[in-house]
C-alpha cells in the first residue's frame, strides 16, 4: 500500500518541473499564423490603401477635332469655319466632396483595423481557454488513474476480508463498479484531448496530428483588480468598442458627404481652334473657347437629402449598438469577477483544508477497516469523497485561469504581461 499513499498527496506536494507549452506563446503564434485573422488584416490594409486615394479628382480629358471640313474636299483651309480644334476639359466635384470622401474612407479603414484587432483579442482568448481546458482534462485523467490504482488496491484488500468473512460480497461489487467506472472515464479524457488539441491546432494553423504538453499542476490565480477598474480599461482599449465608435463616425461623415452631393458639380473646358484659311475678309486668326456647365438639380437634391437621412439613422443605430455593447461588457465583467473570486476561494479552501482532511480521513478509515473498527461503507465514502474533492479543486483552479483569459479579452488586452 506504500505506493498508494504516495498518490494520495499528489495535489499537495511539489511536482518535478516539466516542459509544458506556454499559452501566451501559443496565442502569439496563433495571431501570426491564423488565416482568418490574416484575412481581416489584409482587408484592413486594403481599406487603408483605398483611403490614401479617396477624394481624388477625376483626370482631365484632352480631345482633338478635325472641325467643319467641307465634304467635297475635306480640307480645313477651304472654309473660314474649318480648323483643327484642341480641347481640354476638367470636371470639378462638389465643393467639400474631396475632403469628406477622404474622411469617410479613413474612418472605414480605422473601423476595419479595430475589427482585426478584436479578432486577435478573441483568438487569444480562444487559444488560452482551449489550452487550460486541455490542461484540466489531462490533470483529471492523472487523478483518475491514481484513484483507479488506489481502488484496485482497496479492492484487493476487501477481497481478502471477504475471503475470511470480514466483508460482504456487496463491498467487492461496489469497488468493482467504481474501478470499472474510473477505467471507462479514461476514454472520455482521451476524447477530450483529441477534441481540444484539434481546436488548438486549427487556431494555430498546425497539422492536426500535433499534440500539446500541459502542466502537471497549476495554482489558483487571485483576482487582479475588479469589474469597475476593468470597465474603465475596456472603454479605453477594447477594439470592438473602438470599432463601433468608428462606425458611428462613418455614418455621420457619410451623411455629410450626402449633403455635399446636393451641391452642383462643374464641367470646365478650354478649346483652341487652329485655322489655316486666309482671305481678304478673314486672316485666319485662331479661336479660343472657354465654357462651363452644371447639372440642373431636378432629382439630386431629393436623392441627397434622402441618403443623408438614411445615414443619420445609421449613425443613431450605431450609437445604440455602442451603448448595448458597453452594457454587455459591464455585465460580463461583473460576472467574470464573481466567478473568478468564487473559484479562487473554493480552490484555496479545498487545497488548504478539505483535501488534507479528506486524505487524513481516508487514511484513518483504511487503518480502522484493516483491524475491523470501520465498516466498508465508511471506507468507500472516504475514497469517493477524496476523489470528488480533488476533481473539484482542479476544476476551480483552472476556472481562475479561464476567467482571467475572459477578463483580459473583455477588457481588450493583447498580452499576458498586461493585467486587467
Amino acid at each position: 500500500m506504500k505506493n498508494t499513499w504516495m498518490g494520495l498527496v499528489i495535489l499537495l506536494c511539489p511536482l518535478p518541473a516539466v516542459a509544458a507549452d506556454d499559452p501566451s506563446l501559443l496565442a502569439a503564434e496563433a495571431i501570426r499564423a491564423n488565416p482568418g485573422v490574416e484575412a481581416m488584416r489584409a482587408r484592413a490594409e486594403e481599406l487603408a490603401k483605398l483611403a490614401e486615394v479617396a477624394g481624388t479628382w477625376r483626370d482631365p480629358s484632352f480631345g482633338i477635332e478635325y472641325l467643319n471640313a467641307p465634304v467635297d474636299s475635306f480640307r480645313i483651309d477651304d472654309s473660314p469655319m474649318s480648323g483643327l480644334q484642341f480641347q481640354l476639359k476638367q470636371k470639378l466635384p462638389e465643393w467639400g466632396w474631396s475632403k469628406a470622401s477622404k474622411e469617410v474612407a479613413r474612418r472605414r479603414s480605422a473601423a476595419s483595423r479595430h475589427g482585426a484587432a478584436e479578432a486577435e483579442v478573441q483568438l487569444r482568448r480562444n487559444v488560452e481557454q482551449l489550452f487550460w481546458r486541455l490542461s484540466l482534462s489531462n490533470m483529471l485523467r492523472e487523478v483518475t488513474r491514481e484513484h483507479l490504482e488506489r481502488t484496485s488496491d482497496l479492492l484487493d484488500a476487501v477481497r481478502t476480508h471477504y475471503e475470511v468473512g470480514h466483508a460482504g460480497q456487496s463491498a467487492v461489487l461496489r469497488l468493482t463498479i467504481l474501478r470499472d467506472r474510473l477505467a471507462d472515464d479514461l476514454g472520455d479524457f482521451e476524447r477530450a484531448d483529441r477534441k481540444l488539441s484539434a481546436g488548438l491546432n486549427q487556431a494555430l494553423a498546425r497539422p492536426q496530428q500535433n499534440r500539446f504538453e500541459t502542466p502537471l499542476r497549476a495554482s489558483p490565480l487571485a483576482v487582479e483588480g475588479g469589474a469597475s477598474a476593468w470597465l474603465t480599461q475596456a472603454k479605453a482599449q477594447r477594439p470592438e468598442l473602438a470599432r463601433i465608435r468608428e462606425e458611428v463616425e462613418v455614418e455621420r461623415r457619410a451623411a455629410e458627404l450626402a449633403r455635399i452631393s446636393i451641391r452642383p458639380d462643374f464641367d470646365l473646358w478650354f478649346k483652341y481652334r487652329l485655322r489655316t484659311v486666309d482671305t481678304p475678309l478673314d486672316d485666319g486668326t485662331d479661336f479660343i473657347t472657354l465654357g462651363v456647365s452644371l447639372p440642373i438639380p431636378w432629382n439630386s437634391r431629393k436623392r441627397g437629402l434622402g441618403e443623408e437621412a438614411a445615414r443619420l439613422e445609421g449613425a443613431r443605430g450605431a450609437r445604440a449598438r455602442l451603448a448595448s455593447a458597453l452594457d454587455a461588457v459591464e455585465s460580463e465583467l461583473i460576472a467574470i469577477e464573481a466567478t473568478w473570486q468564487r473559484a479562487h476561494e473554493k480552490a484555496t479552501r479545498y487545497h488548504e483544508a478539505l483535501i488534507p482532511a479528506a486524505h487524513a480521513t481516508l487514511e484513518m478509515t483504511l487503518s480502522d477497516f484493516s483491524v475491523g473498527r470501520a465498516d466498508f461503507s465508511s471506507l468507500y465514502e472516504s475514497e469517493v469523497t477524496l476523489l470528488q474533492l480533488e476533481k473539484t479543486y482542479l476544476a476551480a483552479t483552472i476556472e481562475t485561469h479561464l476567467q482571467r483569459a475572459d477578463a483580459r479579452a473583455t477588457v481588450g488586452l493583447t498580452t499576458l504581461e498586461e493585467k486587467p
